[in-house]
Formats: structure tokens, sequence, C-alpha cells
């Protein structure tokens, strides 16, 4: 065996027995870590499922959006010829009213 054998051999070694005496520390860390990957996945299915909500109310909404847009239209087209017909009386009663007004004084 040459140099590079041995002192890789040492290193593996050492390494190995620094891994077994924390080998407690070592399945700790991995369980807590383990524990907290799977809830970050439990997390992560949450938020794409509420993602999924999401887009689909987003659809509803834009659906009413466009039908309340249509609907505002309508009315406004109904509405425009009525308030000319309630400005055109108001205006031919105020010169009804006026005209009054001057035959009395």
């Amino acid at each position: 065996m040459g140099l590079k054998t041995k002192l890789a051999t040492a290193v593996a070694a050492y390494i190995s027995y620094k891994a077994f005496s924390r080998r407690h520390d070592i399945k700790q860390t991995y369980t807590i870590e383990k524990a907290r990957f799977d809830s970050m996945s439990k997390d992560k299915e949450n938020i794409q499922k509420q993602v999924g909500i999401i887009k689909s109310e987003l659809a509803k909404v834009n659906a009413i959006s466009q039908e309340i847009g249509y609907n505002t239209r309508v009315f406004q087209q109904d509405l425009e010829p009525r308030l000319k017909i309630i400005k055109d009386h108001t205006n031919h009663l105020q010169n009804h009213l006026n005209t009054k007004k001057t035959e009395k004084n």
C-alpha cells in the first residue's frame, strides 16, 4: 500500500469513527429534517390545491365581470332616452311655471 492509500484509509476511518460517535445526533437531525420535508410537501400540495381553486373562481369572476359590463352598457343605453324624456318634461314644466309667474306679475 502506498502512502496515498494509507492516508485515504486513515481519513475514511476517522470520518467513520466520528460518524459512529455522533450517530444519535445524525439520526435525530435526519428525523427532524425528514419531518420538515414531509410537512413542506403537504404544504406544497395544499398550496397547489388552493391555486387550483383560485383559478376556477377567477374564471367565474371573469364571467360575472363580463356579464356585469354588458348589463351596464344595456342599462346605460336604456337609461339615456328615459333621462332625455325626464329632462324634456322638467324643462316643459319649468317653462310652464315661469310663464305663470310672468302672467301674475
